[in-house]
């Protein structure tokens, strides 16, 4: 009796005469005859293999090697494939007893077949296990990568091509008597697993983020379940693993495991299909499993925990669920890999640990926000001081970067750090009403701006330096110099000018600050005046000293020979009265200048 199985690119329904049977709905499945289930009764199979299709350690030899060892290394499994090398291709008899393996001519196949399995059984023993593969599978040929990537796997191309490893690990279950799971022919909506012998390409696919090709934990049950181990007891396997491949809405066939939706802003949600399987023979109980966030193509402990769920795993069980992550408040704007591991916590003594993180082939792209520029608080500075302003903030500061800070219709002197969006004002002019200033920000998603409100204050007047000054009886009335405000703009009007220190009958004009002595008093020591300026704000003095000196002819503070000169020119005879110049001379004041003045004129020159 003879049946066929094959792994395809579309929906296969096999030709035979045995019937398809299984424990469950959506677990793998056998062939029987009269209800016994047919096996190879000794447990094992020799494969034969052709010269031309797997010559001695090229890549398809290597490849069917491996894949042979994978069955072989199902714990608990009492079944072995052993191998012969041909010298010579054989025409591939189904009935001979050999179990050949071997490439032939696509044509041979019908269309979309990547490889077939030929059993013959006598009774419920295999006979005769035949397994051909395409040799140029739709014209897209064969990927030879042991650890095929995601394009390979899901998108077969002139570029990428087939699994070979995929491909030769399903027909060589159904070579060891495994039917397809599910059979390929339900109805949609049919529960089932990601498994190596599902029916349609990739199978189950790799697991983890290495695209590691193991079989899966539902294939180890029908190996167990076929050939059951018997005798001592081995060693127990822990070994826990994410597979990358789920199923999908086609019966049979698995998508690489998904998230959606492929691009969210920060604080959002996104949901992701997860996968796990227990491969080994143990439960495992309360197994963390991790979420993670990447920059780069690896998933690791190192990268952004998202969050995690907490498992117990039976013994060869295998789990399929969505799970909605919400993303951080704040994250870069960028493209991430999004990926889980599990027992990310290591605390599980695992036989392989290299399985057990995926990373998603979909990137998650994470979108950038437009700026939302957090409010100003109001700024109020006096005027005279540079205007330095606070750091703008926005609500995304991860995502919404870079940012171009600018400022629409600044006040003249203002500036803005077009990287900061710190504003600067040199000389701010004061103001009745406060300063509007417009701060926007600018980035890839948009722009926004907001409104810095700035109140110039008045300061209180500070007056420049008035140097010393000299004066004169004999030139009559002092006036003193017009004080000066040091920053005019920021402290006028100035309400009043008044006197704090100054001579008897000194006076000042309250509108201008300028001060008047009609008669200037000689003294020995110089005369303080300070003026103070007083504005709404405050006021402020500045002081300066006045030297007034008798008999000072040219007004310089100080007696010298051209004062010696001055006098002797008014000296007169006894009946002769001075000319006006000459008033400061007549030092007793007896309207003459003679030789009692020059006494006097004498002692006041005198060191």
């Amino acid at each position: 009796m003879k049946t066929r199985r094959g792994f395809l690119l579309t929906l296969f329904v096999a030709a035979g005469v045995l019937p398809l049977t299984g424990d469950r709905s959506d677990g793998y499945s056998y062939f029987m005859l009269e209800g016994i289930n047919v096996v190879w009764t000794t447990g094992e199979s020799i494969r034969y293999l052709s010269p031309t299709t797997f010559p001695e350690g090229s890549d398809t030899d290597q490849l069917i090697l491996a894949s042979m060892g994978l069955w072989n290394m199902v714990p608990a499994c009492d079944f072995a494939y052993f191998y012969w090398r041909l010298d010579q291709d054989y025409p591939i008899d189904n009935y001979d007893g050999y179990n050949d393996t071997a490439a032939v001519p696509s044509e041979q196949l019908d269309p979309g077949v990547l490889g077939v399995t030929y059993l013959v059984n006598q009774g419920a023993e295999w006979f005769d296990a035949d397994v051909v593969f395409s040799d140029n599978p739709s014209g897209v040929g064969y990927s030879f990568d042991p650890y095929p990537t995601c394009d390979v796997v899901a998108n077969p191309t002139p570029v990428n091509g087939f699994s070979f490893h995929l491909i030769a690990l399903h027909e060589l279950g159904h070579a060891l008597g495994l039917g397809h799971d599910p059979a390929g022919n339900e109805p949609a909506g049919t529960p089932w697993f990601a498994a190596t012998m599902n029916p349609r390409y990739p199978g189950g696919g790799p697991f983890g983020q290495y695209n590691i090709i193991e079989l899966h934990s539902d294939d180890r049950a029908g190996a167990r379940f076929l050939y059951p181990h018997s005798g001592p007891s081995e060693p127990p396997l822990i070994d826990l693993a994410l597979s990358g491949y789920t199923s999908s809405g086609v019966i049979g066939k698995v998508t690489p495991v998904w998230l959606d939706p492929p691009a969210v802003y920060p604080g959002e949600e996104v949901i992701t299909r997860s996968v796990i399987e227990n491969l080994g023979t143990t439960n495992e109980l309360y197994v963390e499993q991790g979420f993670y966030l990447s920059n780069d193509e690896l998933i690791e402990t190192s990268d952004q925990l998202l969050g995690f769920l907490a498992w117990d795993i039976a013994a060869g069980d295998a789990l399929e669920f969505d799970v909605a992550t919400e993303l951080p408040a704040d994250l870069a704007a960028g493209t991430y890999t999004f990926g889980s591991i599990l027992d990310d916590t290591d605390l599980v003594p695992e036989e392989y640990e290299d399985n057990n993180a995926i990373a998603y082939c979909q990137p998650l792209t994470i979108l950038q926000y437009a700026p939302a520029v957090i409010p100003f608080d109001q700024q109020i500075i006096p005027c005279g001081s540079t205007f330095v302003g606070p750091t703008p903030e926005v609500t995304h500061p991860l995502n919404m970067t870079p940012i171009n800070w600018t400022l629409d219709d600044p006040e003249p002197g203002m500036t803005i750090n077009a990287a900061t969006g710190v504003v600067r004002w040199t000389n701010p002019v004061p103001s009745t009403f406060l300063y509007a200033i417009r701060v926007r920000a600018t980035n890839g998603a948009g722009a926004e701006a907001q409104t810095l409100f700035l109140g110039v204050e008045p300061s209180s007047p500070q007056i420049n330096s008035i140097a010393d000054h000299a004066a004169s009886p004999c030139f009559g009335t002092y006036t003193g110099p017009t004080p000066v405000l040091t920053s005019p703009a920021c402290m006028s009007p100035i309400i009043n000018w008044s006197l704090d220190v100054a001579p008897p009958a000194m006076t000042i004009d309250h509108g201008t600050g300028v001060v008047r002595w009609l008669e200037p008093v000689a003294a020995p020591t110089p005369h303080t005046i300070t003026v103070r300026a007083t504005n709404a704000v405050g006021n402020g003095t500045v002081t300066w000293n006045l030297t007034v000196t008798p008999i000072d002819f040219t007004g310089d503070g100080e007696l010298g020979w051209e004062d010696v000169f001055h006098f002797w020119l008014c000296l007169t005879g006894p009946t002769t009265a001075p000319e006006s110049s000459c008033a400061c001379a007549d030092t007793n004041q007896d309207g003459r200048v003679d030789l009692r003045d020059v006494a006097a004129f004498q002692r006041a020159f005198a060191p």
